[in-house]
């Protein structure tokens, strides 16, 4: 070889390379395959936060409804004991209710005795898996 051919096989790879090459592309569908992974997952924990929060409202809402019924009766007429409602109606199936009446005295400790005061104590649960 002479030393001007030399010359021109340096300058033509001397030349910028245009395009991509196989590890970046690679890398690149790694870097989204990942990205779209966790997306998902922050997707999924959303549902499922908005599930939880969705069954959290119902159950305040069926307390109130039932704390609004106790407040609409007589004093006499609210019976002390313990009460479970397991079958509420339709659209509440998956929710049960538990209502426990009973006396207490002016520091809101148990009493044996009717001094005027009732304790009502409402406690609504549910029993489903997460979607």
């Amino acid at each position: 070889m002479n030393n001007k051919s030399t010359k021109n096989l340096l300058k033509k790879r001397s030349k910028p390379l245009t395009g991509l090459t196989l590890i970046e592309i690679l890398f690149t569908i790694a870097f989204l395959f990942v990205a779209l992974l966790v997306l998902l997952q922050v997707f999924s924990t959303a549902m499922s936060l908005e599930w939880i929060n969705r069954m959290e409202s119902q159950a305040a809402l069926l307390a109130q409804e039932k704390i609004e019924a106790i407040n609409a009766e007589n004093y006499s007429d609210i019976a002390v004991g313990d009460v479970l409602e397991a079958a509420l109606p339709s659209p509440f199936q998956i929710f049960s209710r538990r209502t426990v009446v009973s006396y207490v005295d002016a520091n809101l400790q148990a009493s044996g005795a009717d001094l005027g005061l009732k304790k009502v104590e409402i406690t609504v649960s549910w029993h489903s898996s997460l979607p």
